[in-house]
């Protein structure tokens, strides 16, 4: 063979790899991202094979599940290595979900959260949780709002 056709066949060689290496690398990026919005059907250890991390990286990563094993549609999970600070579950105004303190159980308004997730987490209806914390439009709650149950 010529050293003509042997660079040839390097350089198509070298490119076809790299191209390869690309696309696996730009795939496991857009996977999951930084956070994951849980679908219907989801739980954790699912979401974590599919994502490629392991079950307690994302726990780690969402530490109020280990609190709270409960997913519901639209939650926003934080994945491992995503960017968060401590690695915990954050909204714009710090840690975000489920919490207890002296006066009881309370929950800090998460980034795609509803009233209506947050009541079916509790366990009871959005209209309670809307009267019980004063909030005059059940569909309009913020990330980083407390509500109290």
């Amino acid at each position: 063979m010529s050293p003509k056709r042997i660079l040839q066949a390097s350089l198509i060689l070298v490119l076809l790899l790299a191209s390869l290496a690309f696309t696996s690398n730009a795939q496991a990026l857009s996977a999951c991202g930084s956070t994951y919005i849980v679908q219907r059907g989801d739980w954790l250890a699912k979401i974590a094979r599919n994502c490629g991390v392991t079950l307690s990286d994302l726990q780690a990563a969402n530490s109020w599940t280990l609190y709270s094993p409960y997913l519901y549609a639209g939650q926003v999970l934080t994945m491992p290595g995503g960017g968060g600070q401590d690695g915990g579950h954050q909204g714009s105004s710090g840690f975000c979900g489920p919490l207890h303190d002296a006066n009881g159980d309370f929950y800090i308004v998460c980034p795609g959260d509803s009233l209506g997730s947050i009541a079916q987490y509790y366990g009871v209806s959005w209209r309670y949780l809307q009267l019980h914390n004063g909030i005059p439009n059940a569909n309009l709650i913020y990330t980083g709002q407390t509500i109290r149950r």
